[in-house]
């Protein structure tokens, strides 16, 4: 999941029986300062938190048509998103999941109503920050038979 200056991170498992397991969860800053070096140097911290965990497919969080009308928030998380891809692309397999699609093609409920759901998240995804439950669940979905 990418904001306009962080990215949460969950590390996931995906174990023989097709179950996850959760290994680690980070949130990753922006620096102050000017973007471009900002985001060279976070571009670099992602491609070594992926070499370092030996990472082989990262799931990030589509761009989505906003009703509300486009801010400013919404391109610099994109701009990030698109560094982030890029550092990822180096060492492993990048896939993008959008709530629409999600929503259609992973169980019967919409991704929102799997994110509010605790009893979802037991076992070892019990552990995932309610904060970072998109992001596991953008990999869920993304990797999931």
């Amino acid at each position: 999941m990418v904001s306009a200056d962080a990215a949460q991170a969950v590390l996931l498992t995906k174990e023989d029986s097709g179950q996850f397991t959760l290994d680690g969860q980070t949130t990753l800053k922006l620096q102050a300062g000017a973007r471009p070096d900002a985001y060279n140097t976070l571009h670099g911290q992602f491609a070594d938190y992926v070499k370092q965990h030996q990472v082989q497919c990262v799931c990030f969080k589509g761009s989505a048509v906003s009703m509300g009308g486009t801010k400013l928030a919404h391109l610099k998380a994109a701009e990030l998103r698109g560094v982030l891809q890029a550092a990822a692309a180096g060492a492993a397999e990048v896939r993008t999941m959008t709530k629409a699609a999600a929503s259609r093609n992973f169980g019967t409920h919409k991704v929102d109503e799997y994110l509010k759901d605790d009893t979802f998240w037991t076992g070892s995804l019990a552990t995932v920050q309610k904060g970072m439950r998109e992001a596991a669940f953008a990999a869920i979905s993304e990797f999931s038979p």
